[in-house]
């Protein structure tokens, strides 16, 4: 009889998470409206392949936890004592992230993402306020660039934007 653990439980909840997750992505592809463009590459087929493919790895997964395999966490042995979650850095990390979300059409992309940035280098132990915010802030500003700049793929708005002069109404663009 397989002993249930609490890492075993874990393990399986996370392997049926990514399954349930596949299956979800394979829904939505399926029912993803089309372009009128006939064409073999098409936004579903990109969509059915990473849904398969999450759906594969989550079978397999389950079958693996199901047999009794577990994982073990990088830099421990078998046998080691299992280590609970560390909830208060995952949860600054999920609340940088939806803190982002709220902010990014309200300030722009630039501020919004340097406060994400600045929030999960908080989250696992950086506490260099001034050096972070300046590296958050610069590379911000650099995926910036190379989006809206570069790519032409435009990110949000906001003052740090208008400020440097590298809103769309300003470039010309």
């Amino acid at each position: 009889m397989l002993k249930l653990t609490r890492a075993a439980a874990t393990e399986f909840l996370f392997s049926l998470s990514f399954l349930l997750l596949g299956f979800y992505v394979l829904f939505d592809a399926i029912s993803l409206d089309e372009p009128g463009v006939y064409s073999v590459v098409s936004p579903r087929t990109f969509a059915l392949i990473i849904g398969a493919f999450t759906t594969l790895v989550g079978v397999l997964l389950t079958v693996e936890v199901l047999r009794g395999k577990s994982g073990v966490a990088e830099g421990t042995q078998s046998g080691d004592a299992f280590l609970p979650p560390d909830f208060k850095t995952m949860g600054i990390v999920i609340a940088s992230i939806l803190l982002h979300i709220v902010l990014l059409e309200r300030v722009g992309y630039i501020a919004a993402a340097a406060i994400t940035f600045y929030g999960v280098a908080f989250a696992f132990g950086s506490r260099k306020v001034i050096k972070d915010l300046l590296i958050a802030f610069a590379f911000a500003v650099i995926v910036y660039l190379v989006f809206s700049k570069g790519l032409r793929i435009f990110l949000p708005e906001g003052l740090f934007e208008d400020l440097f002069g590298l809103s769309r109404d300003s470039s010309g663009s």
